[in-house]
Parts: C-alpha cells; sequence; structure tokens
C-alpha cells in the first residue's frame, strides 16, 4: 500500500509507509532504506541497517526520527536537547551511559541517514507555537527556540524574561542546563508549597 507523502519530489521514491504516528519500527526502516538507496543511487542493505553503532548497540533511527521530528526537526538544530532529550528515549540510552559527545554524534548520523528523509517527510515534523508570544516562525522568530524539560513545548529564550535564566548556549552545550518553561515552573512551586502544607 501506498501512502500520500507530502514531501519534495524524490525520483522514483514513493512512500509506502503509513503517517508516523501508526507507523512501525519494521515499516519506517523498510522505507528509509528504499529512500536512502534512491537517493545514493547503491542498495542499503536493511539486515545490516543502520551501520552505524552508539553505546554498544545499532542506532536507534526510528526513535531518533521521531523524537527530532516531534521537536520541530533538524532545522531546530541546538535550540534540541540532543543529549537530555532524545537520547534518553532510544534503545541506545543506558543510566551508566559514560560516553561524551553523544548530542553531536546524534545530530551527525541523522544529517547522515535522515535529514534529507525528513525533508521529503515534511508531514512528519511537528511545528509548535511558542507557548510565551505565540509565534510560530523557528527560523525568523523572536530568537533561539528551546523545549521545556518538562511539557516539552516550545519557547523563545527571548520570550521568558524571568531573571537568572542565563545564555542560550548554556542550555544547548555539553549537558546543558534544564529549561522549565514559566507555566511548568508554576506548576512546580505550587506542587512544593502544597507538599510543604502537607507536612506542616
Amino acid at each position: 500500500m501506498e501512502w500520500d507523502c507530502n514531501g519534495a519530489a524524490h525520483p522514483g521514491y514513493t512512500c509506502r509507509r503509513p503517517p508516523l504516528s501508526a507507523c512501525s519500527e519494521a515499516q519506517f526502516y523498510d522505507d528509509l532504506c528504499e529512500f536512502l538507496a534512491l537517493l545514493r543511487g547503491k542498495p542499503v542493505e536493511r539486515s545490516k541497517f543502520p551501520e552505524a553503532v552508539l553505546n554498544g548497540v545499532s542506532l536507534d533511527l526510528f526513535a531518533l526520527y521521531r523524537e527530532v521530528v516531534s521537536r520541530g526537526g533538524f532545522r531546530v538544530g541546538n535550540g534540541i536537547n540532543w543529549k537530555g532529550q532524545v537520547f534518553p528515549r532510544m534503545r541506545n540510552w543506558t543510566e551508566s551511559n559514560k560516553q561524551t559527545g553523544v548530542g553531536n554524534a546524534l545530530k551527525r548520523h541523522y544529517q547522515n541517514y535522515l535529514w534529507e528523509y525528513e525533508v521529503a517527510h515534511p508531514e512528519d515534523v511537528t511545528l509548535d507555537r511558542c507557548v510565551l508570544c505565540n509565534a510560530r516562525d523557528r527560523e525568523g522568530g523572536a530568537g533561539d527556540w528551546l523545549c521545556c524539560d518538562c511539557c516539552e513545548n516550545w519557547v523563545h529564550l527571548s520570550c521568558d524574561k524571568r531573571p537568572g535564566l542565563g545564555a542560550y548556549k548554556d542550555y544547548t552545550q555539553g549537558n546543558g542546563r534544564v529549561y522549565v518553561c514559566p507555566s511548568c515552573s508554576r506548576e512546580q512551586d505550587a506542587g512544593e508549597a502544597l507538599k510543604r502544607q502537607r507536612t506542616a
């Protein structure tokens, strides 16, 4: 069965998987392998795909793709906390992970295997609005985009006027700071106050 993909034309490619929300991992990999074979002009052996290994496990491209497109896609770049939000939702993650540079490795693998596939499937990308200013455009908006680590809503850091937030790079470099949007911060503060009242 073929599904309608709204993506850019790639000669000879027809999407053969259902919408991402209903797609199995096997359907995703079959479609991705076919896409990459046409794109690169050489067969992709499904049984050995992907060749990349991360943390001793074959790279979980299905989870990587779902997590990135749910956060606005690859063009968001450093606005995605690759190590802190994406990596823990992949089979490659372990609590005892000591690997450094995971965020950069995930970005490289995404660019190598998935970026052009994402471009061919724009219907997969979730485009949220800034919960503070309600603007939608991530490329030319009010500033750098961050995803809340609690609710996973997007905000322009420049729209969040709370003191002490630090700079955009503080959230995107290394392990990165945890960003909590004003709404989740109020909920956390209210929850802490309720706990204090109950214990008093």
